[in-house]
């Protein structure tokens, strides 16, 4: 009976070790399982975080390249409105020339261009302004040579010095200093 109690013994002690070792190993697979789930979530949350964002980075270009084709729609847009208010501008500007108002805004620009000038100087004009070019000559008493060789709508240039300083007091080179401030005032416009 001595040896059926310690085989009983044994056996016992056996489950008892065996009953450890499993709620050691249960312990130990709950503790890896939850570490495993908790790992699983922060690879999940990195992927999230990462996804969102691309999708802010992708958001983002898109807005910003949209905005860039806005402003280049709305400067194409201006650019269109200046240059068809200017193009009428001077259309209006070449319809004057033969007109009483020609003669006087013609005299205007000579006496302008003129202001200050000495020595020898030559108007050059465009063929349709030559006698009107030589009347306001006399008009204003300046000796100056007219020459026919000027292509414009109307006005005129002034070369001084034998042909060093040029004075340009044309329709043209007048719309064109006024069209830098034309543009930056219709973009003000647009962009408030």
């Amino acid at each position: 009976m001595a040896i059926e109690d310690i085989f009983k013994a044994l056996e016992e002690q056996a489950d008892a070790e065996i009953e450890e070792i499993l709620r050691v190993a249960k312990l130990q697979a709950k503790t890896i399982e939850q570490e495993a789930r908790e790992e699983a979530d922060r690879i999940t949350q990195a992927r999230v975080a990462s996804a969102d964002e691309a999708v802010r980075i992708r958001v983002a270009k898109t807005v910003n390249a949209a905005r860039m084709e806005s402003r280049r729609n709305l400067a194409a847009v201006r650019d269109q409105a200046v240059d068809r208010v200017f193009a009428e501008a001077a259309t209006k500007l070449a319809a004057l020339r033969g007109t009483p108002e020609y003669e006087g805004v013609f005299k205007a620009l000579t006496a302008e261009a003129l202001t200050g000038a000495d020595g020898e100087c030559e108007l050059l004009v465009a063929p349709p302004d030559e006698a009107l070019a030589r009347t306001v000559a006399g008009e204003l008493g300046i000796a100056c040579t007219v020459a026919p060789a000027l292509e414009t709508i109307g006005g005129l240039a002034v070369s001084l010095h034998e042909g060093r300083v040029m004075r340009r007091n044309t329709f043209e080179s007048r719309l064109a200093k006024v069209r830098g401030l034309a543009q930056a005032k219709v973009a003000e416009v647009l962009t408030s």
